[in-house]
């Protein structure tokens, strides 16, 4: 049996914002990673020395060799995002030569989904935070570790709430959603996965989370939320959830509970269009305890798209779903995509004539990129649909525009659709 384990979490990140970004003030740059943090709760409370690097406020590969040099563990853990495959792979590398005989163990969406894209490390396929504290007691008595772990499924009540000290947790509270929410703000997550069909994501996500979607109860997460009041007296919450108000006995029951703790916070989640318009008295209560911020992705103007892609919604609801939120304070962050395989002209046009008409407070324009793993991707692999050199990208930004995909007019969209838009 071994001494005590030291363990060194590492959190990849820089697939989307880079290496050096402490002095930046994206959100992308200073958010944590709930998965990873989680992961490292858990193996904090099995009694294990636990650590983080992040990536992303580091100037370069050098500066991370030098910290493992100088300060090694028994068993690096790390997660690995879609976005940040590439990087993930040079870290494992970079700890082999660094240090061969630390055990390198890895996860996250992107492992989940290819787990034998990783050779000579452990992968634990979906959820980590039993399954890594089980493989540490491997490594402490000394016996061999599986290549592919396929990860136990946690009870979202019972593990520890995320470990936000293993970050530099002061940047995430400085972050702003909107410029009319006051800091700090807490992101949150109150379940995991997605019960819904849209072909970019699924059945990726549900690789990661399976299948049913499941919440933590509503008074967990108030109770997580009275401990970082406590701690940060936060002025706004910011639930990461991919559709925070899938369930409405859940949301009408944590409005109660969140109007009796008077945190007087407001509050930002993501929503559907779908849900919103279906939902008229559930909207109006969440008006009622703060909520003031939707994220809503609309994606496209064209019904044909919408179908296209399994969004399970209508052009009609997106702009009835926004009037029903201003209607009671809420305002959209409107999410779109430009460039989705098969888009026409009209197809392009037809969303920049929805934008106008429903008129969200605000329109993030992301474009189109092929996630590995999504039925869209493999639609796109298929059809021979995506530009040379878009899977050799070491630097994931679907906000910035870069043509992804053959067959889009993306001069179009750009010089007669968003200019036009930019400079009004």
């Amino acid at each position: 049996m071994r001494e005590k384990l030291k363990v060194t979490l590492v959190y990849t990140g820089i697939g989307i914002c880079g290496f050096n970004t402490n002095h930046a003030d994206d959100r992308e740059r200073h958010h944590i990673g709930h998965g990873i943090a989680s992961v490292g709760a858990s193996a904090k409370k099995a009694g294990y020395d636990v650590n983080l690097i992040d990536l992303r406020t580091l100037g370069g590969w050098d500066e991370f060799v030098g910290r493992i040099k100088r300060d090694p563990a028994d068993v690096y853990g790390i997660s690995i995002s879609q976005a940040d495959c590439k990087p993930g792979a040079e870290v494992i590398r970079k700890i082999k030569e660094a240090l061969p005989d630390s055990k390198i163990i890895v996860g996250g969406v992107h492992p989940s989904i290819f787990p034998f894209a990783y050779k000579g490390v452990t992968v634990v396929v979906g959820e980590g935070e039993v399954s890594f504290v089980d493989l540490l007691k491997l490594v402490g008595s000394n016996s061999p570790l599986p290549a592919v772990l396929k990860g136990v499924k946690p009870d979202l009540d019972k593990i520890p709430w995320v470990d936000r000290d293993l970050f530099d947790y002061e940047k995430e509270l400085e972050c702003l959603f909107s410029n009319d929410q006051p800091g700090p703000t807490v992101t949150v997550l109150a379940g995991r996965g997605c019960p819904m069909k849209c072909a970019y994501c699924q059945p990726a996500e549900n690789m990661v989370f399976g299948s049913p979607y499941r919440l933590r109860s509503p008074q967990n997460v108030i109770d997580e939320l009275r401990y970082l009041y406590d701690k940060y007296q936060f002025k706004n919450v910011l639930f990461w959830d991919d559709t925070f108000a899938i369930n409405k006995k859940w949301i009408m029951e944590f409005c109660d509970l969140y109007e009796a703790q008077k945190f007087g916070a407001t509050i930002s989640a993501c929503n559907r269009a779908d849900i919103i318009c279906n939902n008229e008295d559930m909207i109006k209560r969440m008006a009622e305890i703060g909520v003031n911020w939707f994220v809503v992705g609309l994606e496209t103007g064209s019904q044909r798209l919408l179908d296209f892609i399994k969004k399970g919604t209508t052009v009609e609801q997106n702009k009835e779903a926004v009037r029903i939120s201003r209607k009671y304070g809420i305002k959209t962050y409107a999410t779109i995509m430009y460039g989705l395989p098969t888009e026409t002209r009209e197809d392009s046009l037809a969303t920049c004539k929805m934008i106008e008409e429903a008129n969200p407070e605000y329109t993030q324009v992301f474009w189109f990129l092929p996630i590995p793993g999504t039925e869209i991707y493999k639609y796109c692999v298929e059809n021979d649909l995506i530009l040379d050199g878009v899977s050799e990208r070491t630097i994931v930004r679907t906000a910035t525009y870069i043509p992804n995909l053959k067959n889009i007019d993306y001069d179009y969209i750009w010089n007669s659709l968003m200019a036009p838009r930019m400079a009004a």
